[in-house]
């Protein structure tokens, strides 16, 4: 069986790499496809593959006008070649899910999201843009959610990352499908959890992550926090931060499990459409203080369960977060490491492989059937016309 796997872009290392990097080890000869790619961005795991990329990447900069490419991005997805692939495994936020295949090819669509841009964000992400280019930007995202609906319809399966997602699938595209929770790799070795008077937050700084929530609760409090990752926002965080308040930039994998180890608790405020960040805290023993909304209601036990692994916040707001500081301080002995581990490895890597390989070979029988039978339909019915000119 031939494989293709198409991933949006390679140009960090997220979540949605994490999947691919799983999918490659399912399926090992796979060949991978995308949009274009940063080689210094590709996953050591998948160094040495045959990668081919979207006419996009032989534009000039493109890989640093990613939203600005957007209007284009229909175009050169629909322009990957994949005859000959007897699966194809898309990794979707939301472009790939376009690909042509022919109604042979098996196409699993791994959807991390429908894109917000586009969807249900889309004032919100259109407020962000020049006043001239709003307008612009109007007829663009209305010309494109009627290409994406459309892409939507060609795919034979849907996988969520989320019921969350799984919701948004089924409102924006009015399609079912089944969840499978992304991978997350579980530490076999875990440090001990000797945790100082820190909290923590891990991940891109950008302003859809709110972090600014957690600076400012945190200067309130006066409470220490670690704020690990870069990204465009450093800037406006960096200037409303406290002396309590340290950037590490980016950390090895050997200092993030230092960092993830040694901490009271994440603090996580973004509404995510599921969210590796907190589960990947958990790993580590360590609880999660998280808004009540998206992903995290799935990932995290609140403090009303019999063994939890965080407690929620109900506002996006500091003052909603200083309370759940206090309310967590106040209950922080009752949080267990072992059994936050615990809770963690149901969404191991090993598990996300076990579940898709089921999944796809299950979809791959449906579709051989499904083929053999219109085969059996076109020769009673060429039979029929036989017997009707005889």
């Amino acid at each position: 069986m031939r494989v293709a796997i198409v991933h949006y872009w390679f140009l960090v290392y997220g979540g949605g790499e994490r999947v691919v990097d799983a999918l490659a080890e399912i399926y090992p000869d796979a060949d991978i496809f995308t949009l274009f790619y940063d080689k210094d961005s590709i996953p050591a795991s998948l160094q040495g593959k045959v990668i081919k990329a979207s006419w996009l990447q032989n534009i000039p900069f493109a890989r640093h006008l990613s939203r600005q490419l957007f209007p284009f991005y229909p175009s050169a997805v629909e322009s990957l070649d994949l005859r000959g692939y007897d699966l194809v495994l898309s990794s979707d936020s939301p472009p790939t899910k376009g690909v042509k295949v022919s109604p042979s090819q098996l196409h699993i669509c791994y959807c991390h999201t429908p894109g917000r841009y586009l969807w249900d964000l889309f004032e919100e992400f259109r407020s962000t843009l020049p006043f001239g280019v709003r307008s612009l930007f109007t007829i663009l995202a209305k010309r494109l959610r009627r290409w994406d609906y459309r892409a939507a319809q060609r795919v034979d399966c849907f996988v969520a990352n989320s019921q969350f997602v799984a919701g948004r699938i089924r409102r924006f595209y009015d399609r079912e499908s089944t969840v499978v929770f992304p991978p997350v790799t579980t530490p076999r070795n875990a440090l001990p959890v000797v945790p100082t008077d820190g909290y923590i937050h891990v991940g891109r700084l950008v302003e859809n992550k709110r972090i600014d929530i957690l600076i400012e609760a945190c200067n309130r409090l006066q409470r220490k926090l670690n704020i690990v990752g870069m990204g465009r926002d450093m800037q406006r965080l960096k200037a409303m931060a406290g002396p309590t308040i340290n950037f590490l930039g980016r950390v090895s994998d050997e200092e993030l499990a230092k960092v993830y180890s040694s901490a009271k608790a994440l603090l996580f405020a973004a509404e995510e459409d599921f969210g590796i960040v907190p589960l990947e805290a958990q790993s580590y023993g360590r609880p999660v203080i998280a808004f009540k909304g998206g992903g995290a209601l799935e990932t995290v036990r609140g403090d009303l369960n019999d063994h939890p692994t965080g407690l929620f916040f109900d506002h996006q707001n500091a003052d909603s977060l200083v309370d759940a500081i206090l309310r967590f301080e106040s209950i922080e002995h009752v949080f267990n490491a072992d059994e936050i581990r615990a809770h963690a490895e149901l969404f191991d890597t090993a598990v996300f492989k076990d579940k898709m390989r089921g999944l796809i070979d299950q979809e791959m029988r449906k579709k051989q059937a499904s083929i053999a039978a219109e085969i059996v339909g076109k020769r009673l019915r060429v039979s029929r016309r036989s017997v009707q000119v005889d």
